[in-house]
């Protein structure tokens, strides 16, 4: 039966259409980073530098965040202004459109959200050590950002794909040899 194998491709479109997985993504990784600190006694990496570097790190996280929204945010226009018959199909399939529109939430809301947490780790992370833990929930919200990092950039291939054939057809293009 061609078709029914489970693969890459099949496991990444499954998960492309379910941005909420990225959270299990996220328990999963902390999870097993968290027990192998535990386990071996290393390899925390954002709780072994100083307090100093790891506010550093969180204000840094921040930042690369905040820019990294306004791209977004320029991407979401692009993909709003595109017009033409494969954007339309893009905007209007029924699963199709309601997944474009959940990933585009999705990781704009990660931003938002990645933001607030590295913002609010600076008021929390008050000791040398972090005895408290801070630093793991940050490293989870860099976790998403990754995840979701994918997200953006599936959606802006697709988007500047789709906008590609719709140009290649118009008709101001109509005759020109294509390169």
């Amino acid at each position: 039966m061609p078709g029914t194998a489970i693969g890459p491709r099949w496991l990444i479109n499954k998960w492309i259409a379910r941005p909420a997985s990225d959270w299990l993504i996220v328990v999963v990784s902390i999870g097993l980073h968290f027990g192998w600190v535990q386990w071996t006694g290393g390899g925390d990496l954002l709780g072994k530098p100083g307090r100093e570097q790891r506010l550093e790190m969180y204000t840094t996280g921040a930042t690369v965040v905040a820019v990294t929204g306004s791209f977004i945010t320029a991407a979401m226009a692009q993909y709003a202004a595109a017009t033409g018959r494969r954007m339309r199909a893009l905007r209007t399939a029924g699963h199709l459109g309601s997944q474009f529109r959940r990933n585009w939430v999705s990781i704009m809301s990660t931003t938002l959200l990645v933001a607030g947490v590295c913002l609010l780790a600076t008021v929390l992370d008050v000791t040398e050590r972090d005895p408290g833990g801070v630093h793991w929930i940050v490293e989870a919200a860099f976790l998403l950002c990754v995840a979701r990092s994918y997200r953006l950039l599936w959606l802006l291939n697709a988007v500047i794909l789709a906008t590609d054939r719709d140009l290649a057809e118009s008709p101001l293009n109509a005759g020109r040899p294509s390169t």
